[in-house]
């Protein structure tokens, strides 16, 4: 579903977020709503702007949804959600857009809230979760506990809504293994979709005072993307599409960063990864000839993620099972994210 849409993107800033956690800049959190809100003349014409570039895409057939981000939207006065929501409404009496998406938190969810959602057009809420584990939650600053969280999902389930699920990788006190954990409870919650981010320790925050002082450890790139393909097999698993893996890049991010495992292409990074895991099980499982090349099937839209940055994953494929070449056959039929050997 998510990739039949045509998204109309509103990033709102941190208008309504009630915390600050550990890892946001606070500085941007502090800006007025007045600052930082789309009027509804502005959302017009964004809306409409993205409409002409739609048709030059030729977004025939694919729902058109307007998605309001980046902020705590259930936490912002009424009157505002109301406004932001009416904005779109000519468009969707017109026909033109579907529906409605926001972002909020598990602790800004009640049925009250829900029912300004519902009664506006909105299909999708997005849940900043974070993690599922109590003590990684308190460390974070992030007010609310895992069980609250839960409940936000079944909430937005039960009205018949489509819940999403935003994870963090790497958070103060996380590890492997209660990452892992987090990501069995929500696979338990049946959400429509995931997000996956990794933590990054950006400047102004309250983490980067940790980072200084000692007291908090980022991940590395590889303790990262392997952590994120654990999760990324095991959503797959379960049939919940992962619709992002890593920052959305911007021009002004990488100046922001202090530490961290950013990569401006991490979900590359993280499907190659995988993309390598598979093809080290099917070479131990296969018997070669001698002189003859491996050749691997793989989706057409896969093969510079299964050959990694600067043909790496080829390299150590080569030099783990003693080959003198690997070819890769390109395949329509093959399906993404998963290899075959070809049958000589």
């Amino acid at each position: 579903m998510e990739e039949k849409r045509f998204i109309i993107p509103f990033f709102i800033s941190h208008l309504g977020c009630p915390h600050h956690c550990i890892y946001c800049d606070q500085g941007v959190i502090a800006r007025p709503v007045a600052a930082t809100a789309p009027t509804a003349p502005e959302i017009a014409a964004e809306v409409e702007r993205y409409l002409r570039l739609g048709r030059l895409k030729n977004r025939a057939g694919r729902q058109v949804q307007v998605a309001f981000y980046g902020g705590t939207f259930t936490a912002l006065p009424v009157e505002i959600q109301e406004g932001l929501l009416r904005a779109v409404g000519p468009f969707l009496k017109e026909g033109v857009v579907h529906s409605l998406r926001v972002s909020t938190r598990p602790d800004a969810l009640s049925p009250a809230r829900l029912e300004v959602l519902a009664s506006n057009h909105v299909a999708t809420v997005e849940l900043g979760v974070q993690s599922m584990t109590d003590e990684v939650l308190r460390r974070s600053r992030r007010g609310y506990g895992s069980e609250q969280a839960r409940e936000a999902v079944r909430e937005v389930l039960r009205l018949g809504l489509e819940a999403g699920v935003q994870l963090m990788v790497g958070l103060p006190g996380e590890s492997a293994e209660t990452f892992a954990k987090t990501v069995e409870d929500v696979i338990r919650l049946r959400p429509h979709f995931v997000r996956l981010y990794p933590t990054i320790v950006i400047r102004g925050t309250g983490l980067e005072q940790w980072f200084r002082a000692g007291d908090y450890r980022p991940l590395t790139l590889e303790e990262a993307v392997a952590i994120s393909k654990e999760a990324l097999k095991r959503f797959r698993a379960a049939e919940i599409p992962v619709i992002r893996i890593g920052l959305q890049p911007t021009p002004t991010l990488p100046a922001s960063i202090v530490a961290g495992p950013y990569h401006p292409a991490f979900r590359q990074v993280v499907e190659g990864a995988l993309l390598y895991e598979q093809a080290v099980a099917l070479l131990a499982a296969h018997k070669g000839s001698p002189g003859i090349p491996t050749t691997f099937i793989v989706a057409p839209q896969d093969i510079s993620t299964f050959y990694g940055e600067g043909r790496a994953n080829i390299r150590r494929l080569c030099e783990v099972f003693d080959l003198r070449e690997i070819r890769v056959r390109p395949d329509p039929l093959q399906g993404r994210g998963t290899l075959a050997l070809w049958a000589v």
